[in-house]
């Protein structure tokens, strides 16, 4: 749960075929592409959302490491 106003931070594996990462790390999944990463932000309504590939990996399987960010939209309140 985030305030509004707060902000959303994500490190992940960008998406690879690297099936052992299964076994070896209990991987449900094998990461995300940068464009799946926003859409899911933005679709669960934060806004500003950006996304970089912060590190690759020189050796096999060559990871790399995606950050993404965004923020929780404020809300206004009503007064009567």
């Amino acid at each position: 749960m985030l305030k509004p106003g707060g902000r959303i931070v994500v490190l992940d594996l960008r998406k690879h075929g690297f099936e052992q990462a299964r076994e070896m790390y209990a991987d449900t999944w094998l990461g995300f592409s940068e464009v799946e990463l926003r859409g899911f932000l933005t679709g669960a309504g934060f806004a500003g959302v950006q996304s970089w590939i912060v590190d690759r990996e020189k050796q096999a399987p060559a990871f790399e490491t995606i950050l993404a960010l965004g923020c929780k939209h404020a809300t206004i309140q009503k007064t009567s």
